[in-house]
């Protein structure tokens, strides 16, 4: 992706073919090779790896680990991003003071924090580099991540400097090895609305590392306007981009659904004016699956006239 400012003199003419579309496997079949017939048939220009098979690729199967190549180099379609799950995971807290009085409180909660800062450093030391190491083998130039769960934190506290550190240390990696490591904004996450997630990325500072842009992941996180007020926010950092839509329930809560809120002809129109030039992934998530998917995928490819 370029971003193009106002002082950029040479502009390139644009178009909706500037950018790709790609699908999320698992989103129609957690059965990899039925996912990438029905893309190739529906003439999706890419694919999107996460769920395979009961796992989340690459932390799968040591023999889904050796089909996922071999299939994809089968049915000939490029990987367009790789999402492994990274630090969607709790934030090890400090032990509450008040519960230092019993030690049995207070032992168990420091084995809990004992756990869960061994499975950030799963996550650094051993997730990432397998990650990497998936994504070169299957060509994908892009990973994506998350930013820790929030908890009870409160919506107004910023994200801990360790949750930086963390993620300055991950993007790292992923500069040196060549690719790019993008945030997803994700509903209870310290990054769950543009802000926030922006917030992050511009603390981590690695040019290597941008996000996901997911309006509808905002839109569920609280943002009432993804786009164009979260787009704002956001501009200038996006590395790849998750099409659905989310709506209002009857019931107040917030979900994703087949039609919703999020302004995407307008959002598409001023990506492309920005000069995106990466993965547009199709990521329904609602059910029936295949139809849904299926409907997705029409609606996108009309939106960018194709």
């Amino acid at each position: 992706m370029s971003k193009l400012s106002g002082s950029d003199q040479h502009l390139p003419e644009l178009s909706s073919e500037t950018v790709k579309i790609s699908l999320m496997t698992d989103e129609v079949s957690s059965d990899l090779e039925t996912a990438l017939e029905l893309a190739t048939d529906w003439g999706v220009e890419g694919v999107e790896l996460r769920g395979v098979g009961d796992g989340r690729y690459p932390d799968v199967s040591d023999l889904d680990r050796v089909r996922v190549p071999e299939l994809l180099q089968r049915w000939g379609l490029p990987v367009s991003a790789i999402s492994p799950g990274l630090f969607k995971i709790p934030l090890p807290a400090r032990e509450p003071d008040d519960i230092r009085m019993l030690r049995w409180a207070d032992a168990a909660a420091f084995r809990r924090k004992q756990q869960l800062e061994q499975l950030a450093r799963d996550h650094l030391e051993r997730l990432l580099p397998l990650s990497i190491e998936a994504a070169r083998t299957a060509g994908a130039n892009t990973l994506i991540c998350f930013s820790f769960e929030r908890g009870d934190s409160p919506l107004s506290s910023r994200a801990p400097d360790w949750i930086i550190d963390v993620l300055r240390d991950a993007a790292a990696s992923v500069s040196q090895a060549k690719l790019v490591l993008a945030l997803e904004p994700e509903n209870g996450c310290w990054g769950d609305v543009s802000s926030r997630t922006a917030d992050i990325v511009q603390r981590v500072d690695n040019p290597a590392f941008g996000i996901n842009w997911d309006p509808a992941n905002v839109f569920q996180a609280g943002e009432d306007r993804p786009y164009p007020d979260g787009y704002r926010a956001v501009r200038g950092l996006v590395r790849h981009v998750h099409y659905k839509q989310a709506s209002d329930l009857p019931s107040g809560k917030r979900s994703f659904t087949s039609s919703g809120t999020v302004d995407w002809r307008g959002q598409l129109d001023e990506l492309m004016a920005d000069g995106y030039q990466g993965w547009i992934t199709v990521e329904p998530h609602v059910t029936p699956k295949v139809m849904a998917a299926r409907r997705a995928l029409e609606e996108l490819k009309t939106l960018l006239g194709r």
